[in-house]
Formats: structure tokens, C-alpha cells, sequence
């Protein structure tokens, strides 16, 4: 039996997309955080006493870890580990009705993880929070 045939087997479609939906967008988030310039900075230059002087204007970019260090690495990995400890959880109630204490508790944080970090990436971690509590939603379900 192939992997991907005993992961048909084990999660119905609808549960089986959504997980794989949210583990690619949070390793995504993950990756976003080290590449893409997320903070901006503008930096003038000159004497502030005369008007005719010259100013410069010096502008530049970071990223969410460049500026927050390993505190942003946790902010952007927490989806990616909530996402697998729900896919082992689901994965381990095979054959069982609901998605189980586990992957309940973990949603519960995911979501107040994004309530509390709405103003900086918890709009970014949400598509990743619905899919999760999709596959959760949907586990053990008739096929």
C-alpha cells in the first residue's frame, strides 16, 4: 500500500485537503517570515536649523525575524506546529467518532493565538485556523 493511498484511507477528502491545505500555508507563513520585508523605515538626515540646507532621505526594509528575532520565528511557526499536532491527533483516532480532546485544545489555542495577534500576522495565521478546524470538524465522518 503507497502512502498516498493509506492517507486516502485514513482522512475523507474534505479532511485530508484541509490538513494539507494548512500545513502548506503555515510552512509558507514560516518562510515569509525570514524572506519578505514586512517593516519599513525611513531615515532624513541633515541640520534642522536652516531651511535651505540639504536633507537626505534614506529609506530600508526588514523582515519579521530581522527585526523580532527568534520571537518572530515562534510567532510564524506556531500555526506549522499546531497543524501537526492536529494532523497526528486526527491521524491517531482512526475509526473514531470527533477529532478528540487534543485536536480540540489545539484549535482552541490556534484561535486565541490569532485573537491576540490580529495586529501584527493573526489576520495571515486564519486561513490556516478554518482549514484546521474543517479537518477537525469533519473527522470521522462518512466518507
Amino acid at each position: 500500500m503507497s502512502a498516498v493511498g493509506s492517507l486516502g484511507s485514513r482522512f475523507g477528502r474534505l479532511e485530508g485537503v484541509s490538513l494539507a491545505f494548512a500545513l502548506v500555508w503555515s510552512t509558507g507563513l514560516v518562510i515569509a517570515a525570514f524572506r519578505l520585508p514586512v517593516y519599513r523605515s525611513l531615515s532624513v538626515s541633515g541640520h534642522s536649523l536652516s531651511f535651505f540646507s540639504s536633507h537626505t532621505a534614506t529609506g530600508g526594509s526588514a523582515t519579521l525575524v530581522a527585526v523580532n528575532g527568534w520571537g518572530g520565528v515562534v510567532l510564524a511557526a506556531a500555526p506549522l506546529a499546531a497543524a501537526v499536532v492536529i494532523g497526528c491527533a486526527l491521524w491517531r483516532r482512526i475509526g473514531e467518532e470527533g477529532a478528540g480532546a487534543v485536536a480540540w485544545t489545539a484549535i482552541a489555542a490556534l484561535i486565541c493565538f490569532n485573537i491576540l495577534a490580529m495586529l501584527s500576522i493573526g489576520l495571515f495565521v486564519v486561513p490556516a485556523t478554518l482549514a484546521l478546524l474543517v479537518a477537525c470538524t469533519n473527522h470521522g465522518r462518512t466518507r
